[in-house]
């Protein structure tokens, strides 16, 4: 499949799961998917994506996995993904994601595997995900960040 997500998609509030994973999407990732506030799992890696991760991401309170990993998202990481407070599994390796990890992000006390390697991240790892098992951040020498 290739093209663009169409904004429409967002209107599809009671979908549980999105996965459009390992095709030849492009563009950048609808503002509107901020309203699939059902949804528990996206999958949109290994794709052609471009752009900031939307913000309005953080809307989906009940996501528990966010898998976005092998495109080419820039910038930083937004704050309101913190917000996802369900999430378990964080995936946002191979992008070029730049600034620091948000302070918010330390809210995220439910994830069991998380992955930021292959990006251009600076500052911290929050303290809180270093009981995590499966974490990956190879490539970023970032050390964990001092308690509270």
């Amino acid at each position: 499949m290739s093209g663009e997500i169409p904004p429409e998609l967002g209107n599809l509030y009671s979908l549980k799961s999105l996965d459009l994973i390992s095709n030849q999407l492009s563009g950048e990732i609808p503002p509107e998917l901020g309203k699939l506030t059902e949804s528990e799992r996206i999958g949109l890696a290994n794709n052609r994506f471009s752009g900031a991760i939307p913000p309005e991401l953080g809307n989906l309170i009940y996501l528990e996995s966010l898998y976005l990993s092998g495109n080419h998202f820039s910038g930083a990481i937004p704050s309101e993904l913190g917000q996802l407070t369900s999430l378990r599994h964080l995936d946002l390796a191979g992008n070029n994601l730049s600034g620091t990890i948000p302070p918010e992000m330390g809210q995220l006390t439910k994830l069991e595997a998380w992955s930021l390697s292959m990006n251009r991240l600076t500052g911290c790892v929050p303290e809180v995900w270093r009981k995590v098992e499966h974490n990956d951040f190879d490539g970023l020498d970032l050390p964990y960040c001092a308690g509270p």
